[in-house]
């Protein structure tokens, strides 16, 4: 079987996976579409793809290293993992997007509370995967100050989300 027709199969199966994959990495409508569709021109182009155990995973892998290259950072070697032992959902359960949501709001609200700077240093950091030194040359912070910015916004997500 061609890349091309298992593909297809691919996408109508999941595209909506991917689109969410893609959702919680890259901040954009048009970006998250420009990166799906390298995704799925990398698979065409790749080697053939019928002996692919575990499609979903590689799919969502390829999007994976798409994204990185994307935001201009190097794909580190430990970050390959086995993707025909990896195990990934395709639907999430109601109760479980009700409890992400949920989550996700407390979390927002907690993001709110905290000053401009700190809250810049935690984005960085946790969406955007910055390390310590990016963030500090972004925001013209010292890399020490950059590291009690994010220990402050730990602590105050911590609490937050515990309670």
């Amino acid at each position: 079987m061609s890349n091309t027709s298992l593909l297809a199969g691919w996408r109508e199966r999941w595209n909506k996976s991917l689109f969410l994959f893609l959702r919680q990495r890259v901040r954009g409508a048009v970006d998250i579409e420009d990166l799906a569709q390298e995704t799925y021109l990398r698979l065409l182009l790749a080697r053939d793809l019928s002996g692919v155990r575990n499609p979903q995973a590689y799919l969502l892998q390829v999007a994976r290293h798409v994204v990185l290259e994307w935001r201009g950072q190097r794909i580190p070697p430990a970050s390959f993992v086995d993707l025909e032992e990896a195990s990934l959902v395709d639907e999430c359960p109601p109760e479980l997007e009700l409890e992400a949501r949920t989550s996700q709001e407390r979390l927002e609200l907690a993001l709110e509370e905290v000053s401009p700077v700190v809250r810049a240093v935690l984005l960085l950091r946790l969406r955007d995967e910055r390390p310590c030194r990016e963030i500090a040359a972004q925001l013209g912070l010292t890399e020490r100050q950059v590291k009690r910015h994010l220990a402050r916004g730990y602590d105050h997500l911590r609490t937050r989300l515990e309670s």
